[in-house]
């Protein structure tokens, strides 16, 4: 029943959004396809839950646009977007008479190795199809091959280890070598047969290590010239407090002259760990930050001997 409203002297008749009465499409079982209309029901409830469009689920249910609709209207299920289906190319394509073999079989309890052979598919690819369109999930118990197709025998499904991955070999560094891109020569060491970089040995080099990441160097640059791993050099920054420029300013060469300006810059000063002199650290002019170092081992701790 249409309903009238009048404004000024014009009266509007208007219909309702939605026919009461199914359209034409959905009363013909032939015209809207071959489920029955609580697997319809089944169907469309779990692609919507999977986020698939108008296009898309025409595209899935061979179902023209109107008869979609009015589904959708029947069932009182929302309507999905109406953004194009991507399309997908290739010589394994899924084409419209695979989703209907694929519904057919997954509604008529086929197993999933006879939905495979007949669309020339593997299992795995079965099972991944009605996970993203949205299936509902199946007995196993009822699953039987339909008559008239020949049964072939599946292969066990063998799953394949990886095989133990081999312990990595530590890799060793020299007993001593130099550092490149230094004024005068440095020389660093290792200690536990090649395993760590004697960094107590080398104040020098913890020194020129500070002063290239003040200067803005990249720290893969740095381990590059100082012949360590990048994790070495991290672990030596963290100690010696040294405040990195924004990464707008890291180069790959180093400038001493910067680094002095950026120290500057940052009111710090160069000092020495109170509970070990050989380790250096940057603190704050005024502030007089202490050094993590001896934080760590509770030099200002009451009792420390």
């Amino acid at each position: 029943m249409h309903s009238a409203e009048s404004v000024g002297s014009v009266t509007l008749h208007r219909q309702p959004l939605f026919s009461t009465r199914a359209p034409p499409e959905c009363a013909d079982h032939h015209l809207r396809g071959p489920f029955a209309t609580t697997q319809y029901r089944q169907l469309l409830t779990g692609m919507l839950a999977r986020g698939h469009g108008i296009e898309a689920l025409c595209a899935f249910l061979t179902l023209t646009r109107d008869v979609l609709l009015g589904l959708l209207v029947q069932f009182d299920l929302p309507t999905p977007h109406d953004r194009p289906l991507r399309r997908t190319g290739g010589l394994h394509a899924w084409v419209p008479s695979d989703y209907s073999t694929l519904l057919t079989g997954w509604l008529e309890n086929w197993p999933t190795a006879c939905i495979a052979q007949e669309i020339k598919r593997s299992r795995a690819s079965i099972w991944a199809k009605t996970r993203r369109m949205g299936l509902p999930r199946r007995d196993r118990r009822p699953l039987s091959w339909p008559k008239g197709l020949p049964v072939v025998p599946v292969s066990p499904v063998v799953e394949v280890l990886p095989e133990p991955a081999k312990p990595d070999t530590p890799k060793r560094l020299p007993a001593k070598w130099l550092v490149r891109g230094t004024d005068e020569p440095l020389e660093l060491t290792s200690k536990r047969n090649g395993l760590e970089v004697d960094w107590a040995g080398n104040t020098k080099a913890l020194i020129e290590l500070g002063m290239r990441c003040w200067g803005g160097q990249l720290i893969s640059k740095v381990a590059e010239d100082f012949g360590v791993s990048y994790r070495a050099v991290t672990s030596q920054l963290h100690w010696l407090q040294v405040k990195s420029p924004t990464r707008a300013e890291l180069t790959e060469s180093f400038d001493r002259a910067a680094a002095e300006e950026n120290i500057k810059k940052a009111g710090c000063k160069l000092m020495f760990c109170k509970s070990d002199t050989r380790f250096p650290y940057w603190a704050d002019r005024i502030a007089r930050t202490r050094s993590k170092r001896d934080v760590k081992v509770g030099f200002y701790d009451v009792g420390f001997a």
